[in-house]
Parts: structure tokens; C-alpha cells; sequence
């Protein structure tokens, strides 16, 4: 186990996981841990010193490496960028340890393409803060949720039709697609573990692969969503009104409710000019997989990031509102997200969620792995509610 003077026990079993079966840190190898400075001091990058700090030791003890580059760079919006200084220090790297909110994998074409050319590996650590890295969320085993996330993915047949229902009212009926898309070359099956999946490795692990939809129509009701968009949205993750959207043959026909459907519909809108009306498209869903991915205000009082974390858990579904490709005048994914939490959703035969409860936490190859990890935070006997 990591050790050193000040870290309390749950932060060292949480950094080890990290680091030995996330980013798999082997002697001699070259790591780069990318932090922002703003977080220190209220910004959007949540992060604090005693992490990177922690985090430093622990791979140095393994024998590697571990420079830290903390950057000044403020998010334009759409022109944001990977800063010329970390492309530069990513070519001298074996493995990146990101801890960075505005440059991600998910929305920035510029960072996948570079990290796929090039065949580093970037672990994305969301648990940016020493009081982060002492949650269950973080100390809970990667392996245990990995296999969740692969269990999770195996009803998903190309052809086979699926129906989604919530208390809140959505009611959605379509038609599952491919995994492959040329956009996300990495995901080449639904089933696919993270190390054959390319580089990206987000820890403590978060969603399952993006599942493609057609001939999607009903209705979905949501009240938050992942909060790298709402930002330049213009609302909280977290509504006051929901917001509700009519889909048509797999397209939003209407989207109605307070202002914060007023503020997305501006925002689309505004985004045709850009990418055109793709953004009108309704697409894609897919959900967490993480049993433990709540944290409280105490242990973070970052709202963005809270939301975040939770975007995560394993009772949470999300759409994609949108979605374009990107293109070659705007190199972004405009990954809007609708979130819903108490969801039962059904893939041909299979039960896949059952009001917020993913089945896949019943499976026996995931009971077998939560049992090598006895002490250590598991799997909960039914979702929790938020």
C-alpha cells in the first residue's frame, strides 16, 4: 500500500487503484500529472496541492518518473484548445494523469486525435482533491467497476429493439445500432474493456460506451445534466423546472418547460450555425456504472463537480441532446446530456435497468470480483436516490 506521513489509509488505498490498475504505472516510465492552477482558487479545475502531491510520491515510489505542470489557461468558448506547453509535454510522457475539467477527452478532438497518433495513455482522475480521494467513490476497486461497466454493455445487440420508461413520465421506444461509429473509432464493440479501447481511462471508471440509436420516438423528461456543457449553456446541472423534449423518428420536435429549456433551445439554435442542425438529432444513450459515485457537499462543495461525479452512478441514464460530429471548422463534440435516475430500461428480452437499479450489479462474474475486495466499498443493495 502507498504510504507516507500525513495520508490517511482510505486516500492511499484510493491513489494505489489509481495508479496500479487504472494507469498502471511501471518502473521507468515517464508520467505527467496536468493540473490548472485557477482550481486551487475557486475556478471550474477543482483540484488541490495535497492530491498532486500525494499523487507525485506514490509514483515515484513505483519506480517512474513524475513531473507536475500546472497551466494558466482560461476555456474560450468554442475555441477552446490543447495549450501548445502540455502537447509539448505529452510527447515526452508515457502516461498522463489529467486533472483538468476543461481539457477532456470527451469534447476535445484535438486531445483524442493526439493521444490516439501518438499512443499515450491519459488517465483521467476525477478525484482531484485529497478530501475526493478519501470518498467510498474513490476508494471503491476499479476492477469491480470495470467489470460492471463490461457486464453492463453485453445486452446491447445491433438490431434489437428498446423500450425506456421513468416515473417522471419519459417514454421512449427505438431500435439499438452498431457500436461502430468512425467518430469514436475506440469503441469498436459495446463490449470492450478500457485497455483495448484505446487510450482514455477515466478513474474511478464512469459510463459505459456511447449506445447509437434509430427510429427513436416519445417523449424524455430530464432535471440535470453533465455540467462541462451547462456552463456555456448558461444554467445550473441542476434544473428548477424540468425540461422536456418530444422526439420524432430520432429528432427533437419540441423541447418544453421553464427557463431552463428556454436556455437550451437558445443555445441549439445558436449552434446550428456552427454544426448544423445535427443538433437537433436524438441519437445516442448510454449510463453509469458506478455503485458508489456520490459524494456530499462536505466532502465537495464544487456544484459542477458534484454533478459531475454523479453523472456517473449506476442508476444514471443520460441522452445525448444533439451530439453532432465534429468538424474541421469546429473540432468539438457538442455533448449535451439529458440525465433521468429512476429508469427501467429494457433491450430486447433483457432487463437492463429496473427503476434506477442496474442489473448488471447482480451479475455473478461482478459478485466474484466485489468478493476479492473484502473491507473495501461495494456494491449497495439497491441504487442510491438523489
Amino acid at each position: 500500500m502507498t504510504t507516507g506521513q500525513g495520508i490517511p489509509k482510505g486516500a492511499a488505498i484510493a491513489i494505489d487503484d489509481l495508479l496500479d490498475h487504472c494507469a498502471k504505472i511501471q518502473a521507468g516510465q515517464e508520467v505527467l500529472l496536468l493540473a490548472q492552477i485557477d482550481g486551487l482558487y475557486g475556478g471550474d479545475n477543482l483540484v488541490d496541492e495535497t492530491a498532486i502531491s500525494w499523487i507525485q510520491a506514490a509514483v515515484q515510489r513505483r519506480g517512474a518518473n513524475a513531473s507536475v505542470l500546472w497551466i494558466d489557461e482560461q476555456a474560450k468558448p468554442h475555441a477552446w484548445r490543447l495549450p501548445p506547453v502540455v502537447k509539448a509535454a505529452l510527447t515526452a510522457c508515457d502516461v498522463m494523469i489529467n486533472h483538468s475539467f476543461d481539457i477532456v477527452f470527451e469534447e476535445m478532438v484535438e486531445l483524442k486525435q493526439f493521444l490516439w497518433e501518438q499512443k499515450i495513455i491519459m488517465a483521467r482522475n476525477f478525484a482531484t482533491t485529497a478530501p475526493l480521494l478519501n470518498t467510498t467513490w474513490a476508494q471503491t476497486p476499479y476492477e469491480l467497476v470495470s467489470e460492471i461497466r463490461y457486464q453492463a454493455a453485453v445486452p446491447f445487440k445491433e438490431g434489437a429493439p428498446f423500450q425506456l420508461t421513468d416515473d417522471n413520465g419519459s417514454n421512449l421506444e427505438g431500435v439499438i445500432e452498431p457500436a461502430y461509429n468512425p467518430h469514436h473509432p475506440w469503441f469498436k464493440f459495446y463490449t470492450i474493456r478500457r485497455e483495448e479501447g484505446g487510450a482514455y481511462r477515466p478513474w474511478p471508471e464512469w459510463v459505459v460506451p456511447p449506445i447509437y440509436l434509430s427510429k427513436t420516438s416519445g417523449v424524455f423528461i430530464f432535471d440535470c445534466m453533465l455540467s462541462w456543457w451547462s456552463r456555456y449553456i448558461g444554467i445550473s446541472p441542476y434544473f428548477r423546472k424540468p425540461i422536456r423534449l418530444t422526439i420524432e423518428d430520432s429528432r427533437i420536435k419540441k423541447i418544453e418547460g421553464g427557463d431552463e429549456a428556454d436556455a437550451l433551445s437558445r443555445f441549439l439554435a445558436s449552434m446550428v450555425e456552427r454544426v448544423g442542425d445535427g443538433v437537433y438529432n436524438f441519437k445516442c444513450l448510454h449510463f453509469g456504472v458506478h455503485p458508489q459515485a456520490y459524494v456530499g457537499p462536505h466532502q465537495c462543495p464544487n456544484t459542477l463537480y458534484r454533478r459531475l461525479i454523479e453523472h456517473g452512478h449506476a442508476c444514471n441514464i443520460h441522452v445525448h441532446v444533439g451530439a453532432p460530429p465534429a468538424t474541421d471548422n469546429y473540432p468539438y463534440w457538442t455533448h449535451c446530456t439529458g440525465d433521468i435516475r429512476t429508469a427501467t430500461l429494457r433491450v430486447g428480452d433483457t432487463l437492463v435497468h429496473d427503476r434506477g437499479h442496474l442489473t448488471a450489479l447482480d451479475h455473478p462474474d461482478v459478485i466474484k470480483v466485489a468478493e476479492k475486495y473484502p473491507g473495501r466499498p461495494g456494491l449497495d443493495p439497491e441504487p442510491w436516490r438523489y
